[in-house]
């Protein structure tokens, strides 16, 4: 991205962008969860949403009411991925794959044969033919898009440029200048008067910065963070570094957004909610302004609701120690 990063996210998600308060910060990209057709006939029985920095799994129940099958198509859209050349850079799971977060679904415990589609955009129009025709992959992935864009003709090259799809730092690399846009979706079988457990899971793209001589209240402020969480990264930064803390990497900061919204698109609603965190070690710090998350052991937090409407989406913040005591100078 040449002076900013656009997270434009599809027709159910929001957007999301990361601040910075260090050179090196990570965007995060906000997914969430399984997106129906607006239906008022299958209920969310339950949904148990499972969050680390690792990997994201959430269980549904959901419930046909009525005296019939039921067969909805259901997505799940990737965020967008604008290309540029990530001077601001996103920690992409899997830099090779569309499925770059490795998106999974099961139902009643067996995989579900999904279909993706891949499109590409530029200035709200699709380009994925033309793409395709000019030997251009739909991906904006650095390596992928280098690779393909060095293999065109010097006059396609050119063309290109002058049409804005491409662009050229210096007389260095080639970058791609559309937008990756990447849905999965299936049609999805509610027997009547019946339950189905859908699980899906997923890589989240992480976001974040670091603490080194400033207290963190910046970053800790935007997740209702107040003088007890900069009172425990005192102490951590005391404990790493009980003498020089100013001229370390004491916390690395990892953002995690997740789009609850879309469970309003089933009838009612979500009947009974959890949430559990699990963080990797017992001196994190985890923080949302959600409220009710609570800690239920050394690396685990729990929230729970019943008849549940979400308002807004899941913005939370994991702090983690620098075990490996870098110097940020």
């Amino acid at each position: 991205m040449r002076s900013r990063i656009f997270l434009m996210l599809l027709a159910f998600f929001v957007l999301a962008v990361i601040t910075a308060n260090a050179d090196d910060t990570r965007a995060t990209l906000a997914a969430g969860g399984l997106v129906p057709v607006r239906t008022t006939q299958i209920v969310m029985e339950s949904e148990d949403l499972q969050i680390s920095v690792h990997k994201i799994t959430v269980r549904y129940i959901f419930r046909n009411t009525s005296p019939k099958d039921i067969d909805a198509l259901v997505e799940f859209p990737l965020p967008d991925l604008e290309g540029g050349d990530f001077q601001g850079p996103i920690d992409i799971p899997d830099e090779k794959r569309l499925n770059f977060v490795d998106f999974k679904v099961t139902c009643n415990g067996k995989p579900v044969a999904t279909r993706m589609e891949a499109r590409a955009f530029f200035k709200n129009q699709d380009i994925t033919a033309r793409l395709h025709a000019d030997g251009l992959p739909v991906s904006v992935q650095y390596n992928t898009a280098l690779a393909a864009i060095e293999k065109l003709a010097p006059a396609k090259r050119e063309q290109l440029k002058r049409e804005g799809l491409i662009y050229q730092l210096g007389f260095q690399d080639w970058y791609a200048d559309w937008t990756e846009r990447v849905k999965f979706y299936w049609r999805q079988r509610f027997p009547a008067h019946s339950d189905i457990v859908l699980v899906q899971s997923y890589r989240p793209v992480v976001g974040g910065s670091y603490i080194g001589a400033d207290d963190g209240s910046s970053i800790v402020e935007p997740y209702c963070g107040g003088p007890d969480a900069i009172r425990r990264i005192a102490q951590v930064k005391h404990l790493l570094h009980p003498t020089d803390s100013e001229n370390y990497i004491n916390m690395f900061e990892n953002d995690i957004d997740f789009i609850l919204t879309t469970g309003n698109n089933w009838s009612g609603p979500i009947r009974r909610f959890r949430l559990l965190v699990k963080s990797d070690s017992a001196r994190d710090i985890v923080l949302t302004c959600m409220p009710g998350l609570k800690r239920i052991g050394g690396t685990r937090y729990q929230l729970t609701r019943t008849n549940f409407h979400p308002a807004s989406d899941l913005k939370l913040l994991i702090l983690q120690p620098n075990t490996k005591s870098s110097a940020s100078h």
